[in-house]
């Protein structure tokens, strides 16, 4: 028995094969394009144009205006629709919600206490979760409360991240509380950043609310505290290197101002947002 060559074929061919090869391939080329030029798909159909509003028509000036009135109508809405996804966005990365009503954010406590219960129903950290959720709704009432009775608020901002440490719904809430109330924005902890960066946030939160710039006082004494005036020829470098207080004098002035304008004569209150929640110095 003759035994095959295990070397590879060779894959010359005769010419005759070849051309062949190439004739049958170039006949089917052609019979494909005469069927595509009889059912027309080799040309496309073109867009025909808008021959717009012709110029014998009756009413074509009113229906132009009409026309540019959808036009902007339509962009109005789109850029209302692009505004309120930024808004939505910009919501859900600082952690906010939607309404700032305080009701919601009691129920939706209550509503996870329930939830919590029903799947983790015998877990041992059941009765710590309720105490905490009780607090939480406890703190909610009391706030309200503390809002109600106030006329002045204050709102205590860190000078190293402001916008960390605001809280956008209390402030909607303190506005929806009644015409009379009036927000402050109080810029704290001055002294650890540069009086350049001071300077833009306070002309950046005054554009919404009114802004004192604030240093607490680090003196050791517990009685006789000072405060110092914020002169114009003072250098602000200089102030911020004291132990007195600064901006005491400004806060006053304007809660003397607010007396006399606009008959405050309740309570002020004060708060702080935090990462854990808000905190109330004093009301």
């Amino acid at each position: 028995m003759v035994k095959k060559s295990k070397k590879s074929k060779s894959k010359r061919v005769p010419l005759k094969k070849k051309y062949k090869i190439i004739r049958k391939v170039k006949e089917h080329h052609k019979k494909k394009a005469k069927e595509a030029k009889k059912l027309n798909l080799k040309h496309k159909h073109k867009v025909e144009k808008d021959p717009g509003i012709p110029n014998d028509w009756p009413f074509k000036e009113q229906e132009l205006k009409a026309l540019e009135v959808r036009r902007a109508r339509a962009v109005e809405e789109l850029e209302q629709k692009k505004a309120a996804r930024k808004e939505r966005a910009q919501k859900r990365k600082l952690g906010l919600l939607e309404e700032g009503d305080i009701s919601q954010l009691a129920d939706m406590a209550s509503a996870k206490e329930q939830n919590f219960e029903e799947e983790n129903e015998g877990d041992k950290f059941i009765g710590i979760s309720r105490n905490r959720d009780n607090s939480d709704r406890a703190f909610y009432k009391e706030l309200v409360k503390v809002i109600e009775v106030s006329d002045v608020i204050l709102e205590i901002l860190d000078a190293r991240d402001p916008l960390g440490t605001r809280c956008v719904d209390m402030e909607k809430m303190v506005m929806k509380s009644g015409p009379d109330k009036r927000l402050v924005l109080l810029l704290n902890k001055i002294d650890l950043v540069p009086w350049e960066a001071v300077e833009k946030w306070l002309n950046y939160l005054r554009e919404e609310f009114p802004a004192v710039a604030f240093k607490c006082s680090t003196q050791e004494q517990r009685s006789n505290l000072g405060w110092k005036s914020s002169s114009k020829s003072a250098r602000p470098s200089n102030l911020l290197q004291t132990s007195d207080c600064l901006g005491a004098e400004n806060l006053i002035k304007l809660l003397k101002n607010y007396s006399r304008s606009h008959e405050v004569h309740s309570a002020f209150c004060s708060f702080s947002c935090r990462r854990r929640g808000f905190f109330l110095p004093g009301g």
